[in-house]
C-alpha cells in the first residue's frame, strides 16, 4: 500500500467514525427529547386521575394541578440530590509528582501547585456530597497506566487530570480526547465556563488531540474509560497567571468543582446508548492492536532481590538441530522462556506455517532506517525496532513512521551500557527501562511492551525485574557482525549467510546503522519467502 493510500484509508476511517458518532448523538437527543415527552404525557395523565379520584369538589383545576406540580418538583429534586450525592464519583488526578516534577520555572514545580488545587477540588467536590477518587495526595510518583486504573478500578463517572502549562501563552485551557464523546466535551465546557466566570488571563479553549496532533490522545483521555479532561491551568512562567493562580486557587478549585457537578446532569443520557459506544470503542481498541500496541499482563515474580544476579552474555553457537534451529537458543528457551523471554519463537503455530521474525536495533540513526522502512512498506514485511531514549529523542519523525505503518517499536534502554544491564543496580536497571517507556507514552501516546538487553547481557535477576514491568524480553537466534560502520560486511557473503541461517521460529537481529543491512534487506526478503518462510509480525504468545 502506497503512503497515499494509506492516507487516504486512515482519512476514511476517521470519517467513519465520525459519521457513527454523529449517528449517536442524533439518538441521544431522540431519547432524551422521548423520554421528556414520555414523562410529560405521565404527569399529564396523573394529574387527571388524582384530580378524579382524591381532589374534593370545588377545588378548580389551578389548585388541583399547582398542588401536583410541587410535589413532582420536589420529588425530582430529590432523585436529582440522591443521584449526585449518593452515586456521583469523580476522580481528581494531580499531574506529575515524586521524582517527575513536571514544568518548572524560577523554583516553582508544577507538581506541587496542582497537588495543592487537587487538594481544594477534592474538599469542595466533598461538600456537594460528590465520592472523590484522588490518584495522589502526596508528593509521590505514579506511572501514567497506574493513575487510568486507579479511575477505572473504582468506576468512576468522570476523570479531570490538573496541571499547568510553560511556554510562550497565557491563559487556561482544557484537552479531550480525539474522539470525544458529549459527555467529555460536556465537561471540559462546564469547567471552562466556570473557570471564565472566577477571572482567568485567557480562555484558550476546549482542544481535543495533542498539542503535536490533533488525531491522537494524550495518554489518559486514551486510556481512562470515564469521561476525562486535561485542564491546564495557567503558564508556569507567566507572571500573571502565576499571581491569579495564587490569589484565587480556592476560586478556582470552587469553579473547577461546580464545572464537574454540573456536568453530571448528562450522564444517564450517556448510558443509554453505552452498546453504541463499546462497538466503537472496540474498533478503537482493534486499531490500537493494529498499530503494534499490545497490553501485557506478565505473572509477577517474587522477591527479585534474592535472585540470582550472575551475568550471562548470549549469542547462538554455530550447532543447529534438524529443523537449522540453533541448539543453545532452543536450550536457552527451555531454560529461560519462564521470565517471559524469547531467545527463539515456536516452530509451529498449528497451522504448517514457517514464520520468521525481523528486528533492528536503533542505537544511533546512520541515515539508512528511512530506507529500511521504504524496503518493509515495499515488501508489505513487519518488523521490531529496539530503540534507545537517546535514538528517540533525536529521530521523532522516524519513529513516529515506524508506529504508523504499522511496525513495533520496542525499547532498548536508555543508555545502552556496555557491560550489560546487571552491572546496574535494581533500581538503575527499572529506571533504564521505565524512562524510554514514559518517554513513549508521553510524545507518542505508545506503550512499549518488547525489552531487548544492550550486549545481549543478563542475569536471572534482570529478567524477572523486566518481566515485573510487563515486558518481554527479546533475543535472537540470528545476529551477525554489522554494527561497525567502518569495516561493513560483503554484500553477497552475507546474503548468503542470511539466507542458510533461515529456520522456523528465527528472531533475527540486524542493525540499522549497516550499509550492508540497508542494501541486501529486499533481497533476504524475497529468498526468504521463496523458501517458503512467512515474516510475521511479533506476538507474545
Amino acid at each position: 500500500m502506497s503512503e497515499q493510500d494509506y492516507r487516504r484509508a486512515k482519512s476514511r476511517r476517521r470519517r467513519e467514525i465520525e459519521r457513527r458518532r454523529a449517528k449517536i448523538r442524533r439518538i441521544r437527543r431522540a431519547i432524551r427529547i422521548a423520554t421528556c415527552l414520555l414523562t410529560l404525557a405521565i404527569v399529564v395523565l396523573g394529574v387527571k386521575a388524582v384530580s378524579k379520584l382524591v381532589m374534593p369538589k370545588g377545588k378548580s383545576v389551578q389548585a388541583r394541578s399547582k398542588n401536583v406540580e410541587t410535589s413532582d418538583n420536589k420529588a425530582a429534586e430529590e432523585s436529582k440530590t440522591s443521584v449526585k450525592k449518593g452515586s456521583f464519583k469523580v476522580c481528581i488526578d494531580a499531574g506529575h509528582g515524586g521524582k517527575d516534577g513536571g514544568s518548572s520555572y524560577d523554583g516553582r514545580d508544577e507538581k506541587d501547585d496542582v497537588l495543592k488545587l487537587a487538594l481544594k477540588v477534592k474538599s469542595e467536590l466533598e461538600k456537594k456530597g460528590i465520592t472523590v477518587v484522588m490518584t495522589r495526595e502526596k508528593d509521590t510518583f505514579l506511572e501514567l497506566e497506574e493513575r487510568c486504573k486507579v479511575s477505572n478500578d473504582a468506576g468512576v463517572d468522570y476523570f479531570v487530570s490538573l496541571h499547568r502549562n510553560k511556554g510562550k501563552g497565557s491563559g487556561v485551557e482544557t484537552w479531550i480526547s480525539s474522539t470525544q464523546s458529549n459527555s467529555s466535551k460536556n465537561l471540559a465546557d462546564n469547567i471552562m465556563d466556570q473557570l471564565e466566570t472566577a477571572g482567568i488571563q485567557e480562555n484558550r479553549g476546549v482542544k481535543s488531540g495533542t498539542q503535536a496532533d490533533e488525531s491522537k490522545d494524550y495518554f489518559v483521555n486514551a486510556n481512562v474509560k470515564a469521561p476525562s479532561c486535561i485542564l491546564e491551568l495557567g503558564f508556569m512562567d507567566n507572571s500573571k497567571d502565576n499571581n491569579l493562580f495564587d490569589k484565587n486557587i480556592d476560586v478556582y478549585a470552587k469553579a473547577i468543582a461546580e464545572g464537574i457537578y454540573k456536568s453530571g446532569d448528562i450522564q444517564e443520557s450517556d448510558k443509554q446508548v453505552s452498546t453504541n459506544t463499546e462497538v466503537i470503542n472496540a474498533e478503537d481498541s482493534a486499531q490500537a492492536s493494529a498499530m503494534g500496541q499490545v497490553n501485557v499482563e506478565n505473572e509477577q515474580i517474587a522477591d527479585i532481590e534474592n535472585m540470582d544476579a550472575a551475568p550471562h552474555d548470549w549469542g547462538p553457537g554455530p550447532d543447529a538441530d534438524e529443523n537449522n534451529r540453533p541448539v543453545s537458543a532452543v536450550s536457552y528457551q527451555e531454560k529461560y522462556g519462564k521470565y517471559s523471554a524469547d531467545f527463539i519463537k515456536p516452530t509451529d503455530e498449528g497451522d504448517g506455517k514457517k514464520r520468521i521474525y525481523l528486528t533492528f536495533d536503533e542505537g544511533y540513526e546512520n541515515g539508512f532506517t528511512g530506507q529500511i522502512l521504504d524496503v518493509l512498506k515495499e515488501k508489505e514485511c513487519p518488523a521490531v525496532f529496539f530503540v534507545t531514549k537517546p535514538y528517540v529523542e533525536g529521530n521523532d519523525k522516524l519513529v513516529q513512521r515506524m508506529i504508523d505503518e504499522g511496525h513495533i517499536v520496542g525499547n532498548h534502554s536508555v543508555t545502552h551500557p556496555s557491560k550489560g544491564l546487571p552491572s546496574q543496580s535494581l533500581e538503575q536497571q527499572k529506571s533504564e527501562v521505565t524512562q524510554v517507556h514514559d518517554y513513549m507514552l508521553e510524545k507518542f501516546n505508545y506503550k512499549m511492551f518488547l525489552f531487548r538487553y544492550p550486549t545481549g547481557r543478563f542475569s536471572e535477576q534482570s529478567l524477572a525485574l523486566v518481566n515485573n514491568l510487563n515486558y518481554r524480553s527479546v533475543f535472537w537466534s540470528f545476529a551477525h557482525y554489522d554494527y561497525d560502520v567502518n569495516k561493513q560486511p560483503d554484500e553477497a557473503k552475507t546474503l548468503e549467510k542470511l539466507k542458510k541461517s533461515l529456520h522456523p521460529g528465527g528472531i533475527y537481529l540486524l542493525h540499522a546503522v549497516s550499509q550492508t543491512n540497508t542494501n541486501i534487506l529486499g533481497q533476504f526478503i524475497d529468498e526468504a519467502r521463496a523458501q517458503g518462510f512467512e515474516f510475521a509480525k511479533y506476538t507474545v504468545q
